[in-house]
Formats: structure tokens, C-alpha cells, sequence
């Protein structure tokens, strides 16, 4: 698991600093933060028995905060305000982490995964 969670964090980070130079807006860093604490709880998850935790809230604090704000991207898309290209970031962003968050929760679960 450490393996994925510390590409899933590497991701994000280079996720948020695209969005950034995409957008010019500081709120793309939150992706970046979330990798951040992600590779954080990567590294603490070979030792930390909550390692593993950290990365999983790392993915639903993305999941939640970037999330809630689709259904606004969908609408703009919807009728033509916006591209895709303004939005394929987040998308991107929340779909990974709701794919990590889902494996997540199933290697959480089998006490075996912890020592891979």
C-alpha cells in the first residue's frame, strides 16, 4: 500500500501546481496540501499504525472540499460557460482520490496489507 499511497500523494502535488499555473489561483494548492499530507501518512504507515489513516483523510478532504464543487463545473460546462479545459484538474483530482479513497478503505480492512 505504501507504494501507492506515495504516488497518489506525488500526484496530487504536481496536480495542484498545474492547476495553479493553469488557474493563477492559490486554492490549487489545497490538492497539493492533501499530497503533502498523503506522502506524510505514506511514509508513517510502514511504522504508524494511523499512517495509513492520514492518507485516507488526505483523499476524502479532497474528495469533500474539490468535490462540493463540481456540480457548479457540471452546470457551466453544461451550457457552454466553460471548458473542460478550465476543469479537467479537479476532475482529475477528485476522481483519483475517490478511486484511493475506495482502495484505501479495502486495504484498511485486511490486517496482510499492512506490511505491503
Amino acid at each position: 500500500m505504501n507504494t501507492v499511497v506515495l504516488a497518489y500523494g506525488a500526484i496530487l502535488i504536481i496536480l495542484g501546481v498545474v492547476g495553479y499555473f493553469q488557474s493563477g489561483s492559490a486554492t490549487s494548492f489545497i490538492g497539493s496540501a492533501a499530497g503533502a499530507v498523503a506522502l506524510v501518512g505514506g511514509y508513517l504507515a510502514a511504522t504508524q499504525g494511523w499512517g495509513k489513516w492520514l492518507a485516507f483523510g488526505a483523499a476524502m478532504l479532497v474528495v469533500v472540499g474539490v468535490g462540493m464543487r463540481l456540480p457548479g463545473a457540471i452546470q457551466k460546462l453544461g451550457s457552454g460557460e466553460a471548458t473542460l479545459e478550465e476543469y479537467w484538474v479537479r476532475f482529475t483530482m477528485v476522481g483519483l482520490s475517490l478511486a484511493f479513497a475506495i482502495y484505501a478503505a479495502i486495504g484498511m480492512k485486511s490486517p496482510e496489507s499492512a506490511a505491503s
